[in-house]
């Protein structure tokens, strides 16, 4: 039995989507409601249209982005999410979903406060021996706090906003609902498998609320790069921290931003942009966990070490996933664009109206373009770009951590170019690619996966005696049963009620056109219905002919408005 929403939620749900129409059609994407099939419900809203028109002259991610903006910090962070996909969307979309900024005024000092006693248990001074009021930072999520702990060591405190669970919780639901929604009645939607994105979006979005998981991701890269004596991690002070709080040492120091100021304290800014790269690759290539938001903020030099801040966003590739892209740089050094489109479709999730050839046919394109380049002229950003832009174009969905991964080594070119014009990223990279591709054609690695395929196969032993003797039984009891599953067949059932409603609204309406008709050709009394008491004659058929008229123009009506007429 289906699960009905309650009538509260519903009103909510209702209240709040006519705002987000009224912030689409006002920032001049009133389009989107007619392309969804959502003017109906929100039909009230259309004389709004005309407030749209100012911004028409902008670009469609821009009014996206300003969108976004309007609707508040769930709509923010994911945005922010998505500008990390470019194998979702286009290249335009992802670069003008890169200038959101999350950044909002700060909260009262003194609901931080009580906040960080809630959570902690013990009065503010109890915790800490100064704490700072004015926060250094503020953001849709949390904002930030100096302090100094009784030892003397200074740390920066982080705290969540008041609500803020409740406010995305409720928008994130309401987004799961409609996407819902939208892939019943538009094939658009479940082209983009909609629910699936809002589902993996949304689950990115509750980790980052998570400052327990920011802590765990903190120490896990600490450990990872334990033994480089040329970065520092943040400690995490676990009894000051919750899933809402979370302490960290306080890393102080010139920013990658502040190049002037890293000359003027003597940094070698070449020698800078060569560190933070090999650090990266080693957490890429060697550690398969990396920091993956390399924004120049995120990077601070204190005390000759690179320090890396804010947790918030790692990436984590699995001894599979490094195995596919090891066959995949093999496959793009060899210019061998079969397995190149075969790395691709390993590593992504297809549809069964995936191309392979014409998926086969874009690489060898794209590849023409390189043929004959030299690594000093190869840019890995647009490289990159080019191969997200041929996955978008054939819809295949990489996983989250790749796409992070993708758009870390362009976030992480750009930052070493910026320090250093002449910075080679490719040239720099080939030590790691060399040893990825020597590493494919070691012993050691035939021998681990062929101790793995044994396993595989032991398992497979073991398991058959019983799976066949189980199928016996049931052929032996006459219970042997196939099952079959018909893909989106719950969708082909909804369109056939559709069109069994549809044909029986019109046999009735015909009945009654034909019906009415022969009362008023039968004359008479038969015309007319004498309504005792009052003596009043209803002229019944003319009735019952205008009313079967109007219900069948607007049936008609509805189905030209849902394109049913072809």
């Amino acid at each position: 039995m289906a699960l009905r929403m309650p009538l509260r939620q519903s009103y909510q749900d209702l209240v709040r989507l006519r705002h987000i129409a009224q912030v689409l059609i006002r920032n001049g994407l009133g389009f989107v409601l007619d392309r969804f099939g959502l003017s109906r419900l929100l039909a009230p809203l259309g004389k709004k249209r005309e407030g749209a028109q100012p911004v028409e002259r902008a670009s469609i991610p821009a009014r996206v982005r300003k969108t976004l903006e309007d609707l508040g910090p769930t709509y923010v962070k994911l945005g922010q999410l998505m500008s990390t996909r470019p194998d979702i969307l286009p290249p335009d979309f992802i670069a003008e979903l890169a200038k959101l900024l999350d950044s909002v005024p700060p909260f009262p000092a003194a609901l931080a406060r009580r906040r960080i006693e809630e959570e902690l248990g013990q009065p503010i001074e109890a915790l800490y021996a100064t704490f700072d009021s004015t926060p250094v930072a503020s953001a849709s999520i949390g904002q930030v706090h100096y302090a100094t702990l009784h030892s003397g060591e200074r740390v920066v405190v982080k705290v969540q906003r008041p609500n803020i669970r409740r406010t995305i919780g409720s928008d994130l639901g309401l987004l799961l609902r409609q996407a819902r929604f939208l892939e019943s009645r538009s094939a658009l939607a479940r082209n983009y498998q909609l629910v699936e994105l809002i589902d993996e979006f949304g689950q990115a979005l509750q980790d980052e609320l998570d400052y327990m998981r920011e802590g765990r991701n903190a120490e896990r890269l600490a450990q990872a790069l334990a033994d480089d004596e040329r970065v520092a991690i943040p400690k995490v002070y676990w009894d000051l921290t919750t899933s809402q709080v979370i302490t960290l040492e306080d890393v102080r120091g010139p920013k990658l931003t502040e190049l002037a100021e890293l000359q003027r304290q003597g940094y070698d800014l070449a020698s800078i942009s060569e560190v933070i790269a090999d650090i990266y690759f080693q957490q890429i290539f060697r550690d398969g966990v990396f920091h993956a938001d390399p924004h120049p903020a995120n990077i601070i030099l204190k005390e000759n070490k690179v320090s890396l801040v804010d947790f918030g966003l790692v990436g984590f590739i699995s001894s599979e996933m490094k195995a596919d892209l090891r066959d995949l740089f093999v496959a793009v050094i060899s210019q061998d664009a079969p397995e190149i489109a075969q790395a691709v479709l390993r590593l992504g999730a297809v549809g069964s109206s995936n191309d392979e050839r014409a998926l086969e046919k874009d690489i060898r394109r794209f590849l023409h373009r390189y043929y004959g380049a030299t690594l000093e002229s190869v840019s890995i950003g647009e490289f990159l770009k080019e191969i997200m832009e041929i996955a978008f174009a054939h819809r295949i969905r990489l996983p989250a951590d790749l796409a992070l991964l993708a758009r870390t080594l362009i976030v992480l070119e750009g930052v070493a170019l910026n320090l250093n014009p002449a910075f080679n990223f490719v040239e720099f990279a080939k030590p790691y690619l060399t040893g990825m591709m020597r590493e494919q054609f070691s012993p050691r690695r035939w021998g681990t996966e062929s101790v793995r395929a044994l396993r595989s196969l032991r398992r497979l032993g073991n398991s058959l005696p019983r799976r066949a003797t189980t199928l016996l039984d049931q052929l032996e009891d006459g219970e042997f049963t196939l099952h079959f599953e018909l893909s989106r067949l719950d969708r082909v059932m909804l369109k056939l009620d559709s069109i069994a409603n549809r044909l029986a609204f019109s046999v009735i309406v015909a009945a009654l056109i034909i019906g009415s008709a022969l009362i008023i050709r039968a004359g008479g009394d038969a015309v007319v219905w004498r309504i005792p008491l009052v003596n009043w004659n209803l002229p019944v058929a003319q009735i019952t002919f205008v009313f079967a008229g109007i219900i069948g123009a607007w049936l008609l009506l509805s189905i030209i408005r849902a394109k049913g007429l072809k």
